[in-house]
């Protein structure tokens, strides 16, 4: 089985991303660990978990940076709501955060399964970045990491030149996209054409009918209220599910090899813009199975 690490922001999407990896057969999620972003750090940590919990899993969560590495945290609670899951909590898990801080662990982790261990980084980079600063020897024991994050070739989802996790943190983003380890951004470009439930997609989840499934739909209700407000349409968009889906299989994703270049200040502040190359160790996704993405989702939430 591949082992796996989840860093995460706890919040809506974050949630089904780890449902879904907690669902896979083929994945050992040997620990999750949590960043601020979406909400703060002990929200991210409560919620992830409740999700664990959730799924019958008791996954060991450790609790990482409380905010970005040179500037103030801005939380996107506007969009996921006071409690991070679309306000239908508050949630109470059983167990208890672990005490050893998430770099901390990464890095042991790291160390005990060198060359094996897999992260999937759904939420700002800090937690990441910062194991790069403090063992830049066990970070290049990482194996891969999947990184949700970027405009890719598209636009922003927080402002019109980036999207929400790099513009948290585009110095913890700068730093790890050019740390020289492989690296496979799935993008916001990508999850608007991929990465999307509409109104149909929903009715067939409605009909699962568990309690998974309803948690998984219910945390939605309140981003779906958003999107019809703001864009007028009845969809919304899961970026973090969508580059779990991209972990879990890569059947139908296309990648194209790139270099990286992250701006840091000012009002393009995190944008991502690529330089595609014939080689290189980071791979930016420019076509995802949106079959494959749905067949995964459903599945996890049986």
């Amino acid at each position: 089985m591949r082992k796996i690490i989840i860093d995460t922001d706890t919040a809506t999407d974050d949630a089904i991303a780890i449902i879904m990896a907690l669902k896979c057969r083929d994945l050992d999620v040997v620990a999750v660990t949590t960043v601020a972003g979406n909400v703060d750090i002990n929200l991210a940590s409560t919620n992830a978990l409740y999700t664990c919990e959730l799924c019958g899993y008791k996954v060991p969560v450790y609790k990482g940076a409380s905010g970005p590495l040179k500037r103030k945290l801005e939380t996107s609670k506007f969009f996921h709501g006071k409690d991070g899951l679309g306000d239908t909590g508050p949630y109470k898990p059983k167990g208890k955060i672990r005490k050893t801080n998430a770099v901390d662990k990464i890095i042991s982790l790291l160390k005990e399964y060198p060359n094996e261990l897999e992260i999937i980084a759904i939420g700002p980079l800090t937690n990441i970045a910062k194991v790069y600063k403090k063992d830049p020897e066990a970070f290049r024991l990482i194996k891969c990491l999947y990184v949700m994050g970027g405009i890719g070739e598209g636009k922003g989802n927080i402002t019109e030149f980036a999207e929400f996790n790099f513009w948290v943190d585009p110095d913890a983003a700068d730093i790890v996209l050019n740390s020289g380890i492989d690296i496979k951004v799935i993008a916001w470009d990508v999850t608007q054409i991929y990465g999307f439930l509409d109104k149909s997609n929903f009715i067939e989840l409605q009909a699962i009918n568990n309690k998974i499934s309803n948690f998984a739909i219910n945390i939605q209700r309140r981003g779906l209220e958003y999107y019809k407000i703001k864009y007028n349409e009845q969809k919304i968009d899961l970026a973090d599910p969508l580059a779990v889906a991209v972990m879990i299989d890569e059947t139908g994703t296309y990648f194209k090899n790139c270099e990286v270049k992250i701006i840091l200040n000012g009002d393009k502040r995190g944008r991502d813009t690529y330089n595609f190359i014939d080689s290189g160790k980071v791979k930016l996704a420019t076509k995802v199975s949106r079959e494959n993405f749905l067949k995964i989702l459903k599945s996890s939430l049986k």
